[in-house]
Parts: structure tokens; C-alpha cells; sequence
């Protein structure tokens, strides 16, 4: 490891959903693989405190507040760094410890910049170089930096290397024509994503239809005991592959993503579709006639249509025959991103 490489430090809450963002935008700024990327797990004070700390922010002493969220060891190792270029997080248990560690490294005379992928839930936005939103409405706002899609960890500056590694990982036959990935979660309080009866139907006919075909079929830490019961009607189809995570099958679902020529996914996980689209993968969320969407969710999937289509799983062969280019979305995100950090 080189240790006169710059330094992305990377701000965690714990949360996979917000660790992935901030690791997508670190992949963004470290396409040429110049900086060192660090993580700091910071503390999480008590829901009352940080509420005080946001209204009283422009008064109250930084770095008695940084204290609450980073130890004052870990303060005094980073203050220690010559080289710490970017803070990066999302979500909004790391607005204030973003926002006092850059004050307290810009204090010492530093030139760091921050970037945070949340919304600002009250504090100022001067806090930060950088706010990351699929919030169309504030795309001409600074510091906000508006893309439809949130980047995240399957963002890929060599694709085609991480493609043949998750084939050979997953011991894909060289003889396949195509491979499938089916990723399912599980019905939410605000998406029905249709019967197991249904999926099995619909992984029935992409076999019939390509019986040479691999097709790897996912579940989710959510999806029920009952749900992936019925999945196992397939388990006799050839070149058919189950990965039930409810009975301890670890395949990481980057593998399924990165080796997949088509993936079929159900609508309740806007992370999980985000990483589809970052990983430039052709990509449908199919609906059966039980299959439900609260309003949210029918705009979310209207926002992104340029890149997903919710669509009839009747249709999955019509969308997917579509000449349709991939979209190569780090490129336009690292543009972006750039253009904002060189304000």
C-alpha cells in the first residue's frame, strides 16, 4: 500500500444500503486508482442530541460535537494525516459527523472537500462541496448534484475483467448461450411483487424458450420460508441454479449481477436496482396480474424508464430483444461530479 497516496475517507453508519453508495462515489473520484480508500465506523449519539446539534449548529463548538460521533483517539489519528482529500458518506446519521470533520480538517488548514448522498434534514448546505440527490426538483441547487440513479459498489471501471471473474466464480459453462439472474425480495408494505406461483411460471418459459440458458435464480434475507419453498419446483430444471439465502446460500449477489446477460428483478429494492443499472446490465422488473405498487414507487420506476423497464412479464422477451445500448453511467457521474467539485 502506497502511504503518500491521498486519502478518501469514507464515513460508515453500518448500513450496507449506505456504505454501497458511498463506495460507489469513492469508485468515481479513484477511477485511475490514485488515491487510498479508508473507512471510519463513527458513533451513533442519541436522537435527541443530534436534533440539538442541527438547530444550534452554527454556534455551538465543533469539535465537541465531532467528540460525540469520532473518539477523540480517531480525531487525533486523522489530524495526524497530511493527505485526507475527500469525506465521503450517505445517509443522514452522517450528515453532522461529515459536515465537523471537514470543519475541523479545514480548520488545521487542509484542503478536503466533502461529499455527502442524503438529504440535508435541516443543516446548512454550506456544510458540504457536495450533495449527491435523485431529487429531480433540486438538480440546479447548490451543492446538490442531481442522477436519477444513486451510484453504488457495482459501479465498474473494468467491467469486463469483473464479468469473467464472476462467471468463472459462479462456474458458468463456456457452452452457455446466455445467463440469467433472477434477484427476488419479498412483498413490503408498499409493493406486492407477485406470487411465487408466477416467478416459477415465468423462470419455466425463459427455459423452454432457451433450454441451454443458465439461469441462476436469488432470494433475499427477507423473502419467506413459504416463498422459497415454492421456488423449489425448479430445482429439477436443467441449467437452473437456486440460491435460497433463507437455508444459508452466501453467493454474493455481485457475482450474479456482474455475470449476467439479462436479470430479472422484483420492484420492492430500489438498491437492488440501482446496482443492476450501475453495473450496465440489461434489466426488466416484471409485474404479474397480483403484482402492486404504491404511487411512490410507479414514479420512481417512471423517473428511471430510460434504464429499467417495469413491464408484463408476458413481455420479458419482446423488452429484452430490444437493440438497446447500455448506458454508461460512471462515465456521466464522474463528469458530473467533477464539474461540481471544480466550483
Amino acid at each position: 500500500m502506497n502511504v503518500h497516496k491521498p486519502i478518501i475517507l469514507i464515513l460508515t453508519d453500518g448500513r450496507p444500503g449506505h456504505e454501497t453508495q458511498s463506495i460507489g462515489i469513492a469508485k468515481i473520484l479513484n477511477d485511475d486508482q490514485s488515491y487510498e480508500i479508508q473507512f471510519l465506523k463513527i458513533q451513533q449519539p442519541s436522537k435527541f442530541f443530534k436534533q440539538v446539534c442541527k438547530k444550534a449548529y452554527s454556534w455551538l463548538p465543533k469539535f465537541w460535537m465531532l467528540k460525540h460521533f469520532i473518539s477523540t483517539e480517531q480525531i487525533q489519528h486523522l489530524s495526524a494525516k497530511q493527505n485526507v482529500q475527500y469525506i465521503v458518506s450517505a445517509g443522514g446519521d452522517t450528515l453532522l459527523p461529515n459536515a465537523l470533520l471537514k470543519f475541523g480538517l479545514t480548520y488545521q488548514n487542509r484542503s478536503v472537500k466533502n461529499i455527502i448522498a442524503t438529504s440535508l434534514r435541516g443543516m446548512p448546505p454550506s456544510a458540504y462541496d457536495l450533495v449527491f440527490t435523485i431529487d429531480e426538483a433540486k438538480q440546479h441547487c447548490l451543492p446538490y448534484v442531481y442522477y436519477p440513479v444513486a451510484p453504488n459498489k457495482l459501479i465498474s471501471f473494468n467491467l469486463q475483467q469483473d464479468i469473467a471473474q464472476a462467471r468463472k466464480s459462479l462456474k458458468i459453462d463456456v457452452n452457455s448461450l446466455h445467463c440469467w439472474s433472477v434477484l427476488i425480495g419479498a412483498d413490503t408494505q408498499d409493493v406486492k411483487i407477485g406470487a411465487a406461483e408466477h416467478w416459477v411460471a415465468m423462470i419455466q418459459e425463459i427455459h423452454a424458450h432457451a433450454p441451454n440458458d443458465q439461469i441462476f435464480i436469488t432470494t433475499s434475507r427477507r423473502t419467506s420460508p413459504a416463498f422459497e419453498a415454492k421456488l423449489k419446483a425448479l430445482a429439477d430444471q436443467p441449467n437452473t441454479h437456486l440460491i435460497l439465502v433463507g437455508e444459508g446460500n452466501q453467493t454474493p449477489i455481485q457475482d450474479l449481477i456482474y455475470a449476467a446477460d439479462y436479470i430479472l428483478c422484483s420492484p420492492d429494492s430500489t438498491s437492488m436496482v440501482s446496482e443492476c443499472v450501475m453495473a450496465e446490465k440489461k434489466l426488466i422488473v416484471p409485474c404479474f396480474s397480483d403484482t402492486n405498487l404504491s404511487q411512490q414507487f410507479v414514479d420512481y420506476y417512471e423517473k428511471i424508464k430510460e434504464f429499467v423497464d417495469l413491464t408484463e412479464s408476458s413481455r420479458i422477451y419482446e423488452v429484452f430483444l430490444k437493440n438497446s445500448a447500455s448506458i454508461d453511467h460512471k462515465q456521466h457521474l464522474k463528469q458530473i461530479f467533477l464539474q461540481a467539485l471544480d466550483r
